[in-house]
């Protein structure tokens, strides 16, 4: 059994609640730089038509779209933080600089050093980007209520608005990149299908 003394508790206070590892170099992502900034300039259309500072991304399929980072959950939560002038993922350390190579736009790591620290993550990245919310655009489809909670307690002052429905319909026009990549995927199935045949 471990008894916690103040010494460890200020030890424990004084750790990294958040890391920036950029470490390696960026991996080739699936889709061009170009095809990012689209799918980012509709999420920003989104963002100017519901009058929004900027929006949180909780969705295994959202960050995917806008990020291309496919995370693991591990028991940990993760988020893109979308501004009208850049983005940035928010990840937990067990991933360590995997997701800032893997990903368009810049990532923050955060700790288990200290209780929400991934909200702590979400703050940050809205802070020293100068933005204090009025209105903060999530996806009330996949954000437990429990971090809905935590997110508006964190920005008392914002009102939160979801996007995930028009999101979705974003997702759905599909590009010419992601038309070539579905044919890809499709042939590559049926390679496999006739194979176990």
């Amino acid at each position: 059994m471990s008894i916690t003394t103040s010494d460890n508790a200020s030890s424990i206070a004084e750790l990294e609640r958040l890391k920036v590892l950029h470490n390696g170099q960026k991996e080739k992502l699936t889709f061009s730089n170009a095809e990012f900034e689209r799918r980012l300039g509709g999420l920003r259309r989104i963002m100017a038509e519901k009058d929004l500072d900027a929006v949180v991304l909780t969705s295994y399929h959202s960050i995917k779209y806008y990020s291309d980072f496919l995370f693991t959950y591990f028991g940990r939560s993760y988020a893109m933080v979308v501004t009208k002038d850049d983005t940035v993922t928010v990840t937990a350390n067990i991933d360590a600089g995997m997701p800032w190579r893997r990903s368009y736009g810049d990532n923050v790591v955060y700790t288990d050093w200290r209780r929400d620290n991934y909200i702590f993550a979400i703050q940050e990245a809205l802070r020293t980007r100068g933005i204090n919310p009025r209105r903060l655009g999530v996806e009330d489809d996949s954000l437990p209520l429990d971090n809905r909670n935590k997110i508006q307690a964190a920005f008392a002052g914002a009102t939160l608005v979801d996007v995930a429905q028009a999101a979705m319909r974003q997702r759905m026009i599909k590009s010419a990149e992601e038309i070539e990549v579905i044919k890809h995927g499709a042939r590559i199935g049926d390679l496999g299908g006739e194979a176990i045949r």
